[in-house]
């Protein structure tokens, strides 16, 4: 019977519905992403440090669907760097990305303030990237490569009600399926990524 009453209870808790979103109109929001790594190898012949950083910002508006979910656009700007530094060589890169998105975002009731929630979305991206490679300072090259990308998202994430109208959001992983579409030809990848944190807010007007 206790076992009964609380695969019920966890049926009900998961299935409530965020009911916050009745009185509201729009919800203005925003997603941060940021990252920095820095690896260095050495052996007999020679030693390499690589160093990389990504910063990504994502702001949306959303119109309520029912009680319980989320209709938005969203606009992404980001931009990353990495260096490779060996015995005998260097090489340096920088990107930029530009992106237009919709999303589709569900809430479900954990406790009074905190919602479990999955975020699906679709975007479009214009990415510039830059290489440089010096060798022994006798020899350096610079490439420059515009792609257009184009995926799908899935990011499951927590969200924490710290005020009347305001939701901390937060997630760590999901799924992706991406089109890169550049000028030497096109490729596809499909990921599941559980390393990559991403912090966001949520404002409710009425």
């Amino acid at each position: 019977m206790k076992k009964t009453q609380l695969a019920i209870m966890f049926v009900l808790i998961c299935s409530a519905s965020f009911a916050q979103f009745d009185s509201t109109k729009y919800v203005l929001g925003g997603l941060v992403n940021y990252g920095t790594s820095q690896n260095k190898t050495k052996n007999i012949n020679d030693s390499q440090t690589n160093s990389t950083s990504s910063f990504f910002f994502s702001p949306s508006i959303a119109r309520p669907i029912k009680s319980n979910g989320l209709m938005g656009v969203e606009l992404g700007f980001g931009a990353g760097s990495s260096k490779n530094k060996g015995d005998n060589f260097e090489s340096m890169g920088t990107n930029q990305h530009y992106s237009l998105g919709v999303f589709y975002q569900r809430f479900y009731t954990i406790t009074n303030k905190i919602y479990f929630n999955w975020n699906g979305r679709a975007r479009v991206g214009l990415n510039k990237s830059v290489s440089e490679y010096t060798l022994s300072e006798t020899f350096q090259s610079k490439t420059t490569e515009y792609t257009t990308s184009y995926d799908l998202t899935v990011t499951p994430g927590i969200s924490w009600k710290v005020m009347d109208r305001v939701l901390l959001n937060g997630s760590i992983g999901g799924a992706a399926f991406q089109l890169n579409d550049r000028e030497g030809g096109s490729d596809t990848s499909f990921s599941v990524f559980f390393n990559n944190p991403q912090f966001g807010f949520s404002f409710l007007l009425n």
